[in-house]
């Protein structure tokens, strides 16, 4: 037998390569998941707020705003657990009435206020890789009716 064909051997190579590339491939699928749940959670809250938006254009009362903002969140808010900030366009009072029909309502929810457990869905822990905290703009707007 000779020397050299003891050392062209390629029995674990394949297995050899795995190994290489398989944190690689563990870092992507993790991390897509772990974005895909941040997205989701921020496009569920964005459309609680728009909701609540809409209830505060046709006049709501601020219980009935936080209610729906709270209904539509798919349970991730509760009416007692996060605040908002309502405000008009183009004027001083922060809620619609005949005065301004037309102007733009704005509801705010500040990151801050959040539950814990929600403000923890915005954190992305890549394996190997650094913790990635979202800080989005939860807002939603409608035209006072």
């Amino acid at each position: 037998m000779k020397m050299s064909s003891k050392l062209r051997r390629e029995d674990g190579a394949a297995a050899v390569e795995f190994a290489i590339i398989v944190s690689l491939l563990v870092m992507l699928v993790f991390g897509m998941m772990q974005y895909g749940l941040a997205f989701f959670q921020t496009q569920n809250l964005r459309s609680a707020v728009r909701e609540g938006a809409r209830v505060a254009a046709v006049r709501g009362d601020a219980s009935t705003v936080k209610a729906a903002i709270a209904g539509a969140s798919a349970g991730s808010l509760t009416t007692g657990n996060f605040s908002y900030t309502q405000t008009v366009s183009g004027s001083t009072s922060t809620v619609c009435d005949d005065s301004n029909v037309g102007d733009e309502v704005l509801i705010t929810i500040p990151t801050s206020s959040l539950p814990q457990s929600v403000r923890d869905q915005f954190s992305i822990n890549i394996p190997f890789g650094p913790t990635m905290t979202l800080d989005p703009k939860i807002s939603g707007s409608f035209r006072c009716e």
